[in-house]
């Protein structure tokens, strides 16, 4: 036993942030020899799309999508119940999705623009905001992934509530019952990023995000189980500012090496589950 941890970030800022981000992460995860992956919004390749070249060849690197313009491929209603405002709302937050329409616009849109930017042909997305059991209840939303060439999703990112954590025991499983067997679904496992921690987080792990971060690795190593992580391109306009502002990324990556927990990337783990499918 061992478990794995899978880093994943959602490149959506469209801002200076892009910048430094792209480059401190290329630099952290070149120094430790780590795979990492990108969920591009298009926007965001539109506006940082000299920023992120130079980084996109970088041989540890996956690039997926992450929509156009950020948009929910699922409504999303939060329902927390403890009380505390959500997304400036209160007690509870509604956001709506995409028509299947637009959904389908923006996926192929997205996979154009990093074919014709980078080359590139996508095969993962992470659906913005993520929901509660992925896409196991749109066969809808599969087809147009399927249809665009995309095998691997994080889609799978919310509990019961529409909040978060996602309990560890939502682990990866292809779409088979759905009647997408070739796509899996990787989901996302806890919080989002430091951000929902600090909004969900009931600390009884420790009173830090990174507390917390050193529980999961104990829990995946102990029960061999996926960490499926996920951060983002926020705060982030220099390389320095990149290593100030995750300090707790290259934490997270000391402590999971010393505790023997192996990195994959996304495809990786699809190879693994589909030779265990076909088995």
């Amino acid at each position: 036993m061992s478990g794995t941890l899978v880093l994943g970030y959602d490149v959506e800022s469209a801002s200076e942030s892009t910048a430094g981000f792209m480059a401190g992460a290329a630099d952290l995860h070149e120094k430790y020899d780590i795979p990492w992956s990108i969920y591009l919004t298009g926007h965001t390749i539109d506006a940082q799309k000299d920023n992120i070249k130079p980084f996109i060849d970088h041989p540890l690197l996956t690039v997926g999508q992450h929509t156009y313009s950020h948009l929910l491929l699922k409504s999303v209603y939060m329902q927390p119940g403890d009380g505390k405002e959500i997304h400036g709302c209160f007690p509870s937050c509604f956001v709506k999705g995409g028509s299947l329409e637009q959904c389908t616009e923006e996926i192929a849109r997205t996979q154009k623009i990093i074919l014709d930017e980078f080359g590139i042909v996508c095969k993962g997305i992470t659906g913005p905001y993520n929901y509660y059991r992925g896409l196991v209840d749109r066969p809808d939303l599969l087809q147009v992934l399927q249809d665009n060439g995309i095998t691997f999703s994080r889609c799978n990112g919310r509990d019961f509530r529409d909040c978060q954590p996602t309990p560890l025991t939502e682990q990866p499983f292809f779409y088979t019952d759905q009647g997408f067997p070739d796509i899996l679904e990787l989901g996302i496992q806890g919080y989002q990023d430091d951000f929902y921690w600090e909004r969900f987080d009931d600390r009884s792990h420790g009173e830090t995000y990174q507390d917390w971060l050193y529980w999961m690795l104990e829990e995946i190593s102990k029960k061999d189980l996926i960490f499926n992580l996920c951060s983002h391109d926020h705060g982030t306009k220099t390389k320095e500012e990149f290593y100030t502002h995750k300090a707790w990324l290259e934490d997270l990556i000391k402590r999971a090496l010393d505790l023997g927990i192996r990195f994959a990337g996304p495809e990786d783990i699809y190879q693994e589950m589909k030779k265990e499918q076909v088995a």
